[in-house]
């Protein structure tokens, strides 16, 4: 049998530490009232929608970091997920 590398094991690790803070996360989300989860519901795909739309309406990098700039610290972390993700090609990002 072989042993795992460190890489393997700290995979593992995080694997189990994000199962675990999931279902913690899930669990206080499924205590709310539901009036309240699908609020969190609606801000979070609006959200979601808003990075979408900013990495559509950029024409480049710098209009894309100058739209960016000017967002909430959220907004700005999602939309440069989205960008690196689904429009890595148009910004110039190295898609790892």
């Amino acid at each position: 049998m072989s042993e795992k590398s460190q890489e393997e094991r700290a995979t593992d690790a995080i694997n189990n530490l994000t199962s675990e803070v999931s279902n913690a996360l899930l669990e206080g989300f499924n205590q709310l009232p539901q009036d309240l989860q699908l609020n969190v519901v609606m801000i979070k795909t609006v959200q979601l929608l808003l990075a979408n739309v900013l990495c559509h309406v950029a024409k480049n990098k710098q209009e894309f970091d100058d739209i960016v700039t000017v967002q909430g610290a959220e907004i700005s972390e999602l939309a440069y997920t989205c960008a690196n993700v689904a429009f890595a090609h148009k910004f110039g990002f190295d898609k790892h």
